[in-house]
This record gives C-alpha cells, sequence and structure tokens, in this order.
C-alpha cells in the first residue's frame, strides 16, 4: 500500500476537508486526512497524509506552523474573516508602524486566546460553528497557545491594512490574533487575507496544487513524501527478525541505553516497521505498526 505525505497547496475556496474528499479518489489512496486545518478563505501549505500515514497525524500537528496574515483595522467580523458581516468599529487613523510593532510583543510566547465562535473547535461535544449557526449563545473558552514569533512585513495607512508573519506551535488561530490585535490598538480589525507558507519542513514554494496531482493519474505518487518525515529527529531502533515478529505482534523490544521517550522502529532493509515508546522497564512498547 502506497503511504505517505502530500505537501499541497490549498487555494482559496474549498475547505481542508474538501481537499482530502477530492484527494480520495486518486488510485491507489484508501484512506486519507489532513495535517492542520486552513479555513475556506485561507491558501498555503496543507499536508495531506496518505494510507498508512494517517497513523502520524499527531506528529504533523506537533510542526510550528508559519503564515502571512493580512490585517484590516477599524472594522470587525463576526467570523474573524472575510468570510463574515463586516462592520465599522473604529477609526484607524492613529495607527502608525510603530504602535503596530509595539503592540506585538504581547501576543508573543505562550498566551491564552479565545477561539473565534466561527470554528470548528468542539466545546460541548459540539464544533462551535454548528451552535453558532444555530442562533445559539456560545461563549468559547479561552485557550493557551504559543507564538513563537511574529514580525510586521508592511503597514499601508491609507487602507490601514498590515501585512505580518507569525510562526505559532498548533491550535493557533490567527483570525483571533488579528481581532485581539485589533482590540489592543482601539480599532478593531479582521483578517482579510492568510496564506500558509510553511508546516515543518513543508514550504509552499515546494508545494503541487490539487488540479496538478487530479490531472497526474498514477503518477501522482512522485509528489508523496515519506511517512516518517515528522519522526526524523527521533532516534531509531534497527530490529532483528525477532525484533520484527515481536514488533508485529504488538510486543515490547529492549530500549537502548538513552532510556525514555520515542522510537522509529526499522526493519532490516531500514524501511518504518512502527513506532514506540520507552517505558520505566527500558523495554519500548509499539504504538503504531505500520503495513509493510
Amino acid at each position: 500500500m502506497t503511504s505517505g505525505i502530500l505537501n499541497v497547496n490549498k487555494p482559496v475556496g474549498p475547505s481542508s476537508f474538501a481537499v482530502v474528499r477530492t484527494l480520495r479518489r486518486l488510485p491507489g489512496v484508501l484512506k486519507a486526512g489532513h495535517g492542520g486545518t486552513l479555513d475556506p478563505a485561507a491558501d498555503g501549505v496543507l499536508p495531506i497524509l496518505i494510507n498508512a500515514a494517517t497513523r502520524v497525524a499527531d506528529f504533523v500537528h506537533e510542526w510550528p506552523k508559519t503564515y502571512v496574515a493580512t490585517i484590516t483595522f477599524g472594522f470587525t467580523s463576526d467570523t474573524g474573516d472575510r468570510e463574515g458581516t463586516i462592520s465599522a468599529s473604529g477609526n484607524p487613523a492613529s495607527i502608525t508602524r510603530e504602535s503596530i510593532e509595539a503592540a506585538l510583543p504581547a501576543f508573543t510566547g505562550r498566551i491564552d486566546q479565545v477561539p473565534p465562535l466561527y470554528s470548528a473547535l468542539k466545546q460541548g461535544g459540539e464544533a462551535l460553528y454548528r451552535r453558532a449557526r444555530r442562533g445559539e449563545q456560545v461563549e468559547p473558552r479561552a485557550r493557551a497557545v504559543e507564538i513563537y514569533a511574529i514580525r510586521l512585513l508592511e503597514y499601508n495607512p491609507a487602507s490601514a491594512v498590515a501585512r505580518l508573519e507569525v510562526t505559532s506551535g498548533r491550535g493557533m488561530y490567527v483570525r483571533s490574533l488579528a481581532h485581539d490585535l485589533g482590540s489592543n490598538l482601539g480599532t478593531g480589525a479582521y483578517l482579510s487575507a492568510l496564506t500558509r507558507t510553511t508546516v515543518g519542513p513543508l514550504s509552499v514554494a515546494d508545494a503541487v496544487s490539487m488540479a496538478t496531482l487530479t490531472a497526474a493519474g498514477e503518477g501522482w505518487t512522485r509528489w508523496l513524501l515519506p511517512m516518517d518525515l515528522p519522526l526524523r529527529n527521533w532516534p531509531a531502533i534497527a530490529l532483528d527478525a525477532a525484533g520484527v515478529v515481536a514488533v508485529r505482534r504488538g510486543q515490547a523490544v529492549p530500549a537502548p541505553s538513552t532510556g525514555a521517550g520515542r522510537y522509529r522502529l526499522l526493519g532490516p532493509d531500514g524501511d518504518l516497521l512502527a513506532w514506540g515508546e520507552a517505558d520505566a522497564t527500558m523495554r519500548i512498547q509499539p504504538r503504531a505498526v505500520f503495513p509493510s
């Protein structure tokens, strides 16, 4: 079974799930999932996990993500982006490049962030956007997120539009960042465009379009990246024949002296057989075993 990761350049328009549905129709694809949602109004890098690679999704989600965000001041949106109802909220005449740069440090590091009301985040067992569309009064709870870096790329005072580059960990909403930055500066703001330029080692410069993939027929696999890409920084254990049999049965194998942690378990040919975790007994318990 062909498995791996596709670095897809999602266009503006389709949802991340729509991209997945389209790529599930590629020849030889039995399962597919994405490695981090991009809103329909956003474009850029969308990792698509094919077949057995869906079992490393959690580790793709751990990769840092970089965005170029276009933020318009003086207006707010009920969805946080241009897809919602836009309302005037303040006079942006006082905003300068210097005032934006002075505000950015407050949004760097580990911060509490309230997710957008119209988001797929579940609260009470149901996605927030579904409850919001029914007219329910929902108060999203703040969550801890981490923003590694923000820098102002440009600001046009005539249009009150700024472009920011933002690098963050998982679960950060750029729509919330835009809203909160506008509130901090006293004018309101919304996210008017968003491009995700990197996810871990995946870059938009190297991403492939859905149209290219769907037109390639059986040849789409030429863009498939190794499914162990998210695990490449982990220590690897090369197993002998007996170790391979044990792991395929779900049995633990000895850990090296380096101790606890996550390991790649490789077969005699060097291919990824499984990943596992070493416990206090210095044994590696397989957590996911991949088909040969």
